[in-house]
């Protein structure tokens, strides 16, 4: 690789590679395309998609993810009273 040259994205777990590879991902237009993206790059997909995911989630909002991801959840009714919890505070 010459000096100057953008290293190919391989969906690493090293920090730089994941940054990078998240941030192309999330050049897609839903929440969705963008965490697809992200595991298409291979290798540590569960680490790149977690941080692409957190990226669109930015963009898109919740309302971005997926209702059938949603539902497909486990562990959900654990995790809903804590985020309603959680809500409550940010908005007092």
């Amino acid at each position: 690789m010459l000096p100057g040259e953008a290293e190919p994205l391989r969906g690493s777990g090293y920090v730089l590679d994941c940054l990078h590879s998240a941030r192309a991902a999330c050049r897609e237009t839903s929440y969705e395309t963008a965490v697809k993206a992200a595991i298409a790059f291979g290798n540590d997909t569960d680490t790149t998609a977690c941080v692409a995911g957190g990226i669109a989630g930015v963009r898109h909002g919740a309302a971005g993810i997926p209702t059938r991801w949603l539902e497909a959840l486990r562990g959900r009714e654990l995790v809903e009273p804590l985020l309603e919890e959680l809500l409550r505070h940010r908005a007092a």
